[in-house]
């Protein structure tokens, strides 16, 4: 996947931490929100598991 370059606004990798067309430095993100993100993710999983397995049993 790429995004573009805040500066030059060229293509780049997601990869890169500085343009290889402008050199322009490119933010990364946070170790924080990357592990809030995945945390949100698995208490809604765990969540829908929940309601999956106490609600769909009962008919």
């Amino acid at each position: 996947m790429a995004t573009h370059c805040r500066e030059c606004k060229k293509e780049i990798p997601r990869t890169v931490g500085i343009c290889p067309h402008c050199g322009a430095e490119i933010p990364g993100e946070s170790a924080l929100a990357l592990t809030l993100k995945y945390a949100l993710f698995f208490v809604i999983l765990a969540v829908l598991m929940f309601l999956l397995f106490t609600l769909g049993g009962q008919t």
